[in-house]
């Protein structure tokens, strides 16, 4: 199983719509997990063990059952969303260990989130989870994009790219 996280909170985001297209691409069973759906208090309820109900199922469909992960990582001020580090941080280190994981990059700047993915693949190592090393970033999101879809062929074709790449990781 492949869990795709959109590394947002922000309701109606760019991540979800890659996510959700990523997702129509895989051929292998995958799932959407947008940090938009999080329990809006998960980060004072579930960081420090406590564990409600709600965040325990979604951990346990979206991090334990699954083998590989993708995370959609927007670039914010610099580096990722706050809420993707606090939703890391927390999951057990050992629902991450000897897993593997892609990322892909969107910004509305020209460095496609080059910066944050170097972060973020600091993170996933710390965890012990390996990354694939081809790590698409998707410059000037707004301009690959049309009603809400990607259209921009190039774009396409990195995504493509990399899921032969993650299939055969």
């Amino acid at each position: 199983m492949i869990t795709i996280i959109a590394g947002t909170n922000r309701p109606d985001s760019n991540s979800k719509r890659i996510a959700n297209f990523y997702h129509n691409l895989i051929l292998e069973e995958s799932q959407v997990l947008a940090l938009k759906d999080l329990p809006r208090d998960f980060v004072y309820a579930d960081t420090y063990g406590e564990g409600s109900d709600a965040f325990n199922t979604i951990v346990k469909t979206n991090i334990i059952d699954a083998d590989k992960f993708i995370f959609i990582i927007p670039e914010y001020n610099g580096g990722f969303p706050g809420v993707l580090k606090a939703f890391i941080d927390a999951v057990h280190p050992k629902h991450f260990n000897d897993k593997k994981a892609a990322l892909v990059g969107l910004s509305s700047g020209h460095s496609g989130a080059l910066r944050p993915m170097d972060q973020f693949s600091d993170i996933l190592h710390y965890l012990k989870v390996e990354v694939l090393s081809a790590k698409p970033k998707l410059s000037g999101i707004e301009n690959l994009m049309s009603d809400g879809q990607l259209t921009d062929e190039r774009a396409i074709g990195l995504l493509k790219d990399q899921i032969e790449r993650f299939a055969k990781f």
